[in-house]
């Protein structure tokens, strides 16, 4: 427990950034700024330069297409098509590919080619929810995956009537792995990258479908290069099905099958989910951004007749398997960047870039992350070494565009958004407090006692932090009159509170290192968040000596090995992981304010002072360091933590209240997170979803769901929580250590619950 200093009433004059020690911007300069600001869209998804002209296209997700003038002053985007009557806007699909023959302007080859879910049998945009994975999953509700061209004049730059044909009409199965990266090579052949659609078994299947591969097409029917396709879908499918209208099969693909026995169309097997493919201008090469499953996100380089693995492979690791071998005892390629989770949940492709404008990212392959994190990559192409380039604040990528110029345009999801570009950016920390000495929190550094300018707090119960203890202060700028509403934390029941321009929050961490006296500890962590000048939370962290005698600015995550005496004499060594910016922002997300614990269910709780016991929200609104006027009384009824050790709780309580602090924060709607449940703790068990939730990666244990009533070792939530390992472990951020008592008590909640599942 913490006392708090102030008579109730007294309040400081208190200067923003704690009197001015932090500075009000990330020390990390975003790598990107706003294209064309006079133009928005709607989910923009596809972006090409027109052949030959200073025009650019732009696709939205529910069909409609746009050309503009390359230029930034622009205030004009015209329609060129309109194709949302067809196109499916549902679950993981809608308009996914569009490119442009490279002869475009020429009589004969004014076509634009694009690939996108319809809608289903009752012309809805459903599937609109995720279902699941599986090995040979196929869940059909009448949409289709349809690749078609139509004719465009190339002056008026308005769709031919009349003049769209079909190339490809395949059955979407699933709800989620539609592919779409389209583009032509330099060899003048179509190239479609398509997905397993949720059947895994798919991408080692080239007699079946045609899913789970990169195709490759020759449009224009070149007697020389190319033959007429011998295997059609519409014979050896469906018979609503579509293959081989419009196209030719160039004479040296790989997989060519003069008796018919698998489709020709393949260039490339093992893709799970490539959703964004594109081409290096320099070298040709196309590089794809490949969604995973359980354990890595992928960047493949294309190569001719190669497998990449899925799902005997995973990245670099064994994959689900699903029971099958490579396809012919194919060799597996290895990807160029396996990404571990812990740096991508869900990769989105990008471009190489080889504009002029950011010399230091020539020749570089840029990525990014979408969701949790937000995080942009460069890699090289060589060795597949990457780097943060930083986080994208306006959050969810989706796709990337490319201009003539070799500039690069992010797009990102939403209604009425603006399209970004690239931008050369510096990481500074100059102006940032070295040490925890140049911050002034402590008056002391041996016992931490605190500036007289921080109010102390605390939380009903911390989140699990690998056995640490916590101590917790917060700043709030004020000009000492308590009167403006502007410097005063907004109040929530139930939602997160927003915090002032300025504020400064701290978390000290010490981790006990005797196992026979958890009360002996060392100085491991000190912790800030501080509300920058954008309104988003930005964050520090200081890493103490071995002496204990300072705590010097951390600038890159690392782990460090920390000794602990056991019970019996000897040691043994804890792994402490110390995060940067970006993996704090993986957790302090846009949906939580930038704050965690900060919540009035986790504040509502009774504390000494001044001989006596005064609520903490109470004093808070006493104060007026919050907007609200609360009194004893009121809290009564204000919604609290219950404590996984507080026996005079129910056990759904405390269990409900542990998920709520520990996993609530990112297992939300509103995280971009896939998986589709909400841990929060004003819903209902039935509202969380977790009674229903597809399983988006499966552990491998035999009727495994998200959560089994009356099971726990069938839930895989319960699983998560048992482990440490990196592609399992939740949280998935530094976690060394499990929470005994919080797996017992998990396990004891589910294995009473005594619910149907329908």
């Amino acid at each position: 427990m913490f006392i708090f200093k102030y008579a109730v009433s007294h309040t400081n004059s208190h200067d923003r950034y704690f009197n001015g020690v932090f500075p009000p911007q990330s020390p990390s300069e975003v790598p990107y700024g706003i294209a064309f600001p006079s133009l928005k869209f709607d989910t923009p998804l596809t972006f090409n330069t027109i052949p030959h002209q200073n025009k650019l296209v732009v696709g939205q997700r529910d069909g409609k297409i746009y050309w503009f003038e390359n230029d930034q002053k622009t205030t004009d985007k015209n329609l060129l098509a309109d194709l949302s009557d067809e196109v499916g806007v549902v679950w993981d699909g809608g308009f996914l590919g569009l490119t442009i023959h490279p002869n475009f302007g020429t009589t004969g080859k004014n076509y634009f080619y694009v690939f996108y879910s319809s809608e289903d049998s009752n012309n809805k945009d459903f599937p609109d929810f995720y279902s699941t994975l599986g090995c040979d999953t196929e869940e059909f509700w009448g949409n289709y995956l349809v690749l078609e061209r139509f004719e465009v004049n190339p002056i008026t730059l308005k769709l031919k009537t009349g003049s769209r044909n079909l190339l490809l009409k395949l059955r979407m199965y699933g709800t989620t792995h539609r592919g779409g990266g389209l583009q032509f090579g330099n060899d003048g052949f179509l190239y479609l990258a398509t997905a397993d659609q949720t059947a895994r078994v798919k991408s080692q299947d080239i007699k079946n479908n045609l899913d789970g591969g990169v195709l490759r097409l020759d449009v224009d029917k070149d007697p020389e290069k190319s033959h007429r396709p011998i295997r059609k879908i519409q014979k050896h499918g469906y018979e609503d099905e579509i293959s081989g209208l419009e196209y030719w099969i160039p004479n040296d693909n790989p997989f060519l099958s003069p008796d018919g026995t698998n489709y020709e169309e393949y260039y490339t097997l093992g893709h799970r989910n490539p959703h964004r493919m594109t081409k290096d201008r320099e070298s040709g090469l196309f590089y794809i951004g490949e969604i995973g499953e359980d354990t890595h996100e992928e960047i493949n380089v294309i190569q001719k007749g190669k497998n990449y693995g899925w799902p005997i492979f995973e990245g670099d690791e064994p994959g689900p398997n699903c029971g099958i071998k490579m396809y012919n005892d194919m060799p597996h390629e290895y990807p160029l960047v396996s990404f571990p989770r812990t740096d991508a949940n869900c990769i989105i492709g990008g471009f190489v870039y080889r504009g002029d404008k950011i010399p230091n990212l020539y020749g570089k392959y840029i990525c990014a992350d979408y969701g949790n994190g937000e995080e942009m990559w460069s890699v090289d192409i060589k060795t597949g070494d990457y780097t943060l380039l930083g986080n994208f604040a306006p959050a969810d990528i989706v796709s990337f565009g490319e201009d003539a110029q070799g500039n690069i345009y992010i797009l990102k999801q939403g209604e009425d958004v603006n399209l970004y570009t690239i931008m050369p950016s510096t990481i500074s920390y100059e102006g940032f407090p070295k040490n925890i000495t140049e911050t002034n929190i402590f008056k002391n550094l041996q016992t931490l006692e605190v500036s007289d300018d921080l109010t102390p707090y605390n939380l009903i119960e911390s989140s699990w932090s690998d056995g640490a203890y916590k101590k917790r202060w917060m700043f709030i700028p004020n000009t000492g009159t308590n009167e403006n509403e502007a410097e005063k934390i907004s109040f929530s029941e139930n939602e997160e509170w927003e915090f002032p321009i300025g504020s400064v929050l701290i978390a000290h961490l010490d981790l006990p290192i005797d196992d026979k006296n958890p009360q002996l500890t060392k100085k491991i962590e000190t912790r800030f968040s501080i509300k920058g000048h954008d309104g988003k939370f930005y964050f520090l962290t200081y890493n103490w000596n071995d002496e204990q005698t300072e705590a010097t600015l951390q600038k890159e995550s690392i782990d460090e090995q920390v000794a602990i005496k056991t019970k019996d004499f000897g040691v043994r060594y804890q792994n402490w992981h110390f995060p940067s910016n970006t993996e704090c922002i993986v957790c302090h997300n846009g949906a939580s304010k930038g704050s965690l614990g900060f919540r009035t269910k986790n504040l509502n709780m009774e504390f000494p002072h001044n001989n006596t016991k005064i609520n903490q929200l109470v004093n808070l609104s006493d104060k007026g360091i919050i907007n609200k006027i609360i009194t004893d009384n009121d809290t009564e009824s204000l919604p609290t933590h219950k404590p996984l050790n507080d026996d005079t709780a129910t056990l759904n309580d405390r269990a409900r209240s542990y998920l709520d602090l520990n996993c609530g924060y990112c297992h939300r709607p509103d995280t971009g997170n896939r998986a589709e449940f909400d841990l929060r703790l004003f819903n209902s068990l039935e509202e969380t979803g977790l009674l229903n939730a597809g399983t988006l990666t499966p552990l491998g244990i035999d009727g495994e769901r998200i959560l089994v009533p009356g099971n726990a070792e069938k839930s895989i939530l319960f699983q998560r929580m048992l482990s440490t390992e990196t592609t399992t472990m939740m949280p998935p951020l530094a976690k060394g250590v499990v929470d005994e008592d919080a797996v017992i008590l998990i396990r004891d909640w589910i294995n009473q619950l005594q619910i149907s599942i329908n």
